[in-house]
């Protein structure tokens, strides 16, 4: 008898410590606000806005330490619509991010499954609408910094950190027998962080995305909502993307009260019906710590752009001005004002999160509140 109750504490004990090594950890945002348009298809709106600080959020963070530095890593991540609790992303049960993979403090990390860019992972916390808060993004978001597409089928490696200097890769398949070159996608980034400053530097490649292929890299998600303006031919809203292709580097400075981020990007869209675009883009935002809960922010946007096939150099200018106090770490109000001036034919004046004006203008004014948890 004393012989078995011994067995069963070691078992009990092997059984705790192998818990131990494992975690699970549940974490997410949701954000809400109430919003004024200037101009949505020829008519003034007020609006409730699902994520109108950062995009709503329900994930779960998968850990196992294997032993020897190797770890056991996975993350299912899904959107939701704060206003109708409607799933986002076309419907997908864990649609902002799906992987499982292996990390190495050593060796860096491998994951599998639906994931982000570069283009995100470096980029993307020094556009306007992420450091301000606010609705600046480029123009139709052409160079998807903001993340409103990922990548399914795809493998991703993170490098160790080197004395500041990191780097990253991702390949998503095509998953098409045949035409493996039918919506398959490859990006890189390097990326250098010192004590209060940070540079990188991103490139993206996309053959064919879209719904033509739907089992390939991306889908349905590349086309959906009003704001994309780029992902059809000028000529005709049928004819899809032939290849699009991202440069974009991007440097932010910390100093004590006053937060800097730049971005440059270099967009040229590819049609089926041989039209093409190329679009330049730059945004400057600054955000100052008026005390230690409340910061005042002011961003600028610009993008000029040159099409092929047709006659057109449209450009416009965008301007964000916002005010964030935090209640607490986790609770946050804020307000923030958006403007969009566009000059040229074939140009749209479109917010993000909006539909376009009828004119060459458009206002929001927009109000929330954010929790994380």
């Amino acid at each position: 008898m004393r012989l078995k109750l011994g067995v069963l504490c070691v078992s009990l004990l092997a059984s705790a410590t192998a818990f131990a090594q494992s975690s699970v950890t549940l974490y997410g945002i949701i954000s809400n606000g109430l919003g004024y348009f200037s101009n949505q298809a020829g008519h003034s709106n007020w609006a409730m806005i699902s994520g109108a600080n950062q995009n709503n959020r329900l994930g779960f963070k998968i850990g196992e330490d294997l032993g020897g530095g190797l770890t056991a890593v996975a993350t299912l991540e899904n959107g939701f619509d704060s206003n109708s609790g409607k799933l986002g992303q076309g419907g997908r049960m864990f649609g902002r991010q799906a992987f499982v993979g292996l990390s190495s403090s050593t060796y860096g990390t491998l994951t599998v499954g639906r994931q982000y860019d570069m283009l995100w992972d470096y980029l993307d916390r020094i556009e306007p609408q992420a450091m301000g808060p606010g609705l600046g993004v480029s123009v139709g978001s052409n160079d998807n910094i903001e993340g409103n597409f990922r990548y399914s089928n795809s493998v991703k490696y993170a490098s160790p950190v080197w004395g500041g200097f990191g780097f990253e890769s991702l390949y998503a398949f095509s998953n098409k027998a045949g035409s493996f070159q039918q919506n398959r996608a490859f990006s890189a980034g390097i990326n250098y962080a010192l004590t209060n400053q940070r540079y990188s530097l991103v490139y993206l490649d996309i053959d064919h995305p879209g719904t033509a292929n739907p089992n390939g890299a991306v889908t349905d998600d590349y086309a959906g909502a009003p704001f994309v303006l780029f992902h059809t031919s000028p000529l005709s809203a049928s004819v899809g993307v032939r290849n699009q292709r991202v440069i974009a580097g991007g440097a932010e400075y910390d100093f004590e009260k006053l937060n800097l981020g730049g971005l440059v990007s270099d967009v040229r869209y590819n049609y089926l019906d041989n039209t093409s675009l190329h679009l330049d883009n730059l945004s400057l935002v600054g955000v100052y710590k008026v005390a230690p809960a409340f910061f005042v922010s002011a961003a600028y946007l610009y993008t000029h752009g040159s099409y092929g096939g047709i006659s057109s150099n449209p450009h416009w200018n965008q301007a964000q001005v916002s005010l964030e106090y935090f209640l607490s770490k986790r609770t946050d109000v804020f307000a923030y004002a958006n403007y969009i001036r566009a000059s040229g034919s074939n140009a749209q004046a479109v917010l993000f999160l909006s539909a376009p004006s009828s004119t060459k203008q458009q206002t929001a004014v927009v109000a929330g509140i954010r929790h994380k948890f």
